[in-house]
């Protein structure tokens, strides 16, 4: 399994990134959150913790590896929280998190289903599904602090006096 992929950035669109690894190119799923901090990154050397699945129809025969990219391993981690949710898979998740995670594990902490289901693909029933199944799993997530130029989401310590 990918679990981390380094390259040159060579193209970003609404939902996918294309890296340059020395001579082939891999296309990479990405969220909203994840392309918005991307910009202004064409051609820079990015990393990425990937998560890999395969989609199709395997009745078919028809399976293609996928990879789903983040600036982050929490960020990964929290996806992958997300994805757990019945009725919540890569796709739905991915159209889903236009917002970062910190804000969306928020909402999830203080049980806001109203801004959960403003998240596209999510609604009222989706999201009240979504707090009940991860409300007690996301704290850690809701104090994610952006660390700027690094683009890596690090999880705030405790202070403990």
């Amino acid at each position: 399994m990918i679990t981390k992929i380094t390259g040159q950035l060579v193209a970003l669109s609404d939902n996918t990134l294309t890296l340059r690894i020395d001579a082939y190119e891999r296309e990479v799923l990405i969220p909203e959150f994840t392309r918005r901090q991307l910009q202004g990154e064409l051609n820079q050397t990015v990393s990425l913790h990937t998560i890999e699945y395969l989609e199709g129809n395997p009745m078919q025969g028809r399976m293609t590896p996928r990879l789903v990219g983040f600036l982050s391993e929490v960020e990964r981690e929290f996806f992958e929280l997300f994805c757990e949710v019945d009725g919540v898979g890569v796709k739905k998740a991915l159209r889903a998190m236009v917002r970062p995670v910190k804000e969306v594990a928020t909402a999830i902490e203080e049980q806001d289903a109203k801004t959960l289901s403003s998240l596209p693909g999510i609604g009222p029933a989706m999201a009240e599904r979504i707090v009940a199944k991860l409300r007690r799993k996301v704290p850690k997530f809701a104090l994610m602090v952006d660390r700027g130029e690094s683009r890596e989401a690090e999880v705030e310590p405790d202070i403990v006096s």
